[in-house]
């Protein structure tokens, strides 16, 4: 049941990188960022190589609502609070231009990926509607007022527009073997360890050989590395749940604009139902059950998925892409705030044209060294002080259950628990990313770092970064 909707589809996997190599680009990370960055490269004159850690889209993209829209909660009014009218005019075009590139290349090469055009609503339960409302007016923007969704769920007002849906996972595999056609090399299983700079160079190191290229773009979710850019003091995590359930499709999807958030929309026979963010620094983990009961009370239909999922945060609200220093080879696309379609898209074609040194509007609204503002850096102090906090609060507290404990075995701070088989299940409890102490997720059965998010199998193995180490004992 922790199993993503999407993965309901076989994909032909490419091998692992099994000697060293060398490249003009490496792209690691195949998810939609890595995969449109391949794509817009396709065509241009470069040797280029992309890596993935598992399979591609098996990430985080495997767990997302996949809604394409532009209409994305209270995110307008709030980079217009954080900078001015025009930065947040800039974001929303540079989302209307990512719907229309995703419905360009599905219909230029025909993918098969359950595209549908689907009504995007945005809702209030309570309030904040017409701060977004006021924004899109200003920017001359269509849309129909309505007071209710069309089914029954708690809305005061909503507002609609055109939006569309897909399989991430099938549009993903398409665009894959479109990019491989071109001449690029895909490595799955191939998980990037460390990178260092040697003259003109980055020599990437791999679990299963070393990749020498002149320009990297790091394209994780959550960058690996701490040096350059100091990526983790500039990002944050969120963890959000998802239902899926059996249930009719009623082509369109919503999301509001409250402190509690809730998304919709429907695959086929199947509603997805999402929300109830929080930062991996609530210890509570209740949320879940909170989404439960909301679902049951207005669907109620039959539950065949539940899944935990991190998103990773700005405290600006825009993505950051670009160059990590300003003269610098080494590239990254992280930060998308929840909203991985688009950004996914768009940041691709934002590193292809800075590559290709070609025109592009959004390079500047993107820039990892864009200006900071006041609100930014309040929120920067906040987040980074969340956690520290919890890397303290970690490791001073240490769980007393009978099934799950802490322990010294051989030297090494180790996590035990002991499932309801008597099976016992020993890892580090140390993340290897940057020594935060990792927690059991006791709904998904897995080892989550409450700092920066890792995540592991119950065994120890690595879910998601910015680990590249397992903690597994051997």
């Amino acid at each position: 049941m922790n199993d993503s909707i999407w993965n309901d589809v076989k994909i032909k996997k490419e091998k692992c990188l099994d000697k060293d190599i060398s490249c003009d680009i490496l792209i690691i990370g195949g998810g939609m960022a890595g995969m449109h960055t391949a794509f817009y490269l396709k065509d241009a004159k470069y040797k280029t190589v992309l890596i993935d850690k598992d399979t591609i889209g098996s990430g985080i993209t495997s767990r997302t609502t996949a809604k394409i829209t532009y209409l994305q909660g209270s995110i307008y009014s709030k980079i217009e609070k954080m900078y001015d009218f025009e930065f947040a005019l800039k974001y929303l075009r540079s989302q209307m231009d990512a719907c229309a590139k995703i419905e360009k290349i599905i219909d230029d090469y025909n993918i098969d990926c359950d595209y549908e055009k689907s009504s995007s609503y945005l809702f209030e339960v309570e309030d904040n509607l017409n701060k977004e409302i006021d924004f899109l007016t200003k920017a001359n923007v269509s849309f129909i007022k309505n007071k209710k969704l069309p089914i029954r769920f708690p809305c005061k007002n909503s507002i609609s527009t055109e939006g569309a849906v897909f399989h991430p996972i099938k549009y993903l595999n398409a665009l894959k073997n479109i990019v491989l056609d071109s001449g690029i090399k895909i490595y799955e299983n191939t998980r990037a360890v460390n990178i260092i700079r040697d003259d003109n160079y980055y020599v990437v190191r791999t679990l299963k050989g070393i990749i020498k290229a002149r320009k990297v773009i790091i394209c994780t979710n959550y960058p690996f590395f701490i040096i350059p850019g100091l990526m983790p003091f500039k990002l944050y995590l969120e963890r959000s749940y998802v239902i899926c359930g059996k249930g009719e499709n009623k082509k369109f999807n919503a999301i509001n604009v409250d402190k509690d958030v809730y998304s919709i929309r429907y695959y086929k026979d199947n509603i997805i139902f999402a929300g109830l963010s929080e930062s991996l620094n609530n210890r509570e983990n209740d949320k879940m059950e909170k989404l439960l009961q909301k679902y049951k009370k207005y669907f109620g239909y039959e539950i065949t998925k539940k899944y935990q999922n991190h998103d990773v945060m700005t405290h600006d609200y825009l993505p950051i892409v670009g160059k990590i220093n300003n003269n610098s080879n080494l590239l990254i696309v992280t930060g998308f705030n929840k909203w991985g379609m688009t950004n996914g898209v768009i940041s691709g074609k934002v590193i292809s044209d800075i590559i290709l040194e070609g025109d592009n509007e959004y390079i500047n609204l993107f820039d990892p060294n864009r200006k900071m503002t006041g609100f930014k850096f309040l929120n920067r102090l906040v987040q980074n002080f969340k956690i520290s906090y919890n890397y303290i609060y970690t490791k001073l507290i240490v769980p007393k259950d009978k099934k799950y404990y802490q322990d010294t075995i051989n030297g090494v701070k180790c996590n035990v628990y002991i499932d309801k088989d008597d099976k016992k299940y020993i890892v580090n409890r140390i993340c290897p990313h940057m020594g935060c102490t990792v927690k059991l997720n006791e709904k998904e059965k897995t080892w989550d770092c409450q700092c920066h998010g890792s995540r592991f199998t119950i065994d120890g193995e690595l879910i998601n970064g910015p680990s590249v180490y397992d903690i597994k004992i051997e």
